[in-house]
């Protein structure tokens, strides 16, 4: 962004008075250029110290997708949907038949496994448990008696926020690819990170009595911002960035729960 503000059509120079001629005669007043205020003299009118980052939502080092960023004023609107802390959904890739230390296909490999007995069927009845066990989890971190009037209400009104930002909850879980032994899920989360995906498709391995490490992941939405409002790094040039940021701001602007949440329930 920095270079492409500088490389835009620049500013007049500041003008300046000078007055010539003898002290002991009329002087001349002239309006010459400043040249202490030339881009040659001064520098580059923008700096990268002029522009300010933030990132909603931290996505890992091996994460790839959606990534909220604000730049300068932008980055109040960060914080704030980073506390709203909205549910992002990913594709997370695995391949059955071998186990490393971090559950990463960069790890070293610890066991190997065979995994013809896996299918789609086997896979999706794994998932579903682990899903339903998050369910349960969902209404123990909601910060209100499992056996309350509240509790029942808020049940009822459909999924719910928990309380705390630290245990990683999981809101919809299911296998849209199966070609053994590789297979993609997609997940849909709160507090989680990359680490804790990656250890998912080592449980579901154990699960399939079987073992899995996670070849991939990718982040596709986070709240309403989804992979169509993203820029890849090909369009990162001033332009798309000024556009990017008036459709994000619309969306806001339509969204307003997005920064300040009005209940528990996930809407």
């Amino acid at each position: 962004m920095v270079s492409d503000l500088n490389a835009l059509p620049d500013r007049p120079i500041d003008q300046r008075v000078e007055i010539t001629g003898p002290t002991n005669a009329p002087m001349q007043v002239h309006i010459v250029p400043n040249f202490a205020d030339h881009p040659l003299v001064s520098g580059p009118r923008y700096l990268l110290e002029d522009l300010r980052c933030s990132y909603a939502t931290h996505l890992g080092q091996h994460t790839s997708g959606v990534l909220l960023l604000g730049i300068n004023d932008g980055t109040k609107l960060t914080f704030q949907v980073h506390t709203s802390r909205p549910t992002r959904a990913y594709k997370v890739h695995g391949q059955l038949g071998k186990a490393t230390h971090n559950y990463f296909y960069k790890g070293r490999p610890v066991e190997r496994a065979t995994y013809s007995h896996v299918t789609r069927d086997k896979i999706d009845k794994v998932v579903a448990h682990m899903q339903a066990a998050h369910q349960k989890k969902m209404l123990e971190l909601s910060g209100v008696h499992m056996e309350s009037q509240t509790a029942y209400d808020l049940a009822a009104s459909g999924l719910i926020r928990p309380v705390g930002s630290e245990i990683p909850v999981i809101y919809g879980l299911r296998c849209v690819h199966f070609a053994s032994p590789n297979f993609t899920l997609e997940i849909q989360a709160i507090n989680e990170n990359e680490m804790y995906l990656w250890t998912l498709i080592s449980d579901l391995g154990i699960q399939l009595k079987t073992a899995a490490h996670c070849t991939g992941v990718q982040c596709i939405r986070q709240g309403k911002f989804n992979l169509e409002m993203a820029l890849l790094r090909k369009h990162w040039q001033l332009q798309n960035i000024i556009d990017n940021i008036e459709r994000c701001e619309k969306l806001l602007n339509e969204n307003r729960r997005l920064l300040q949440p009005i209940s528990a329930a996930l809407m």
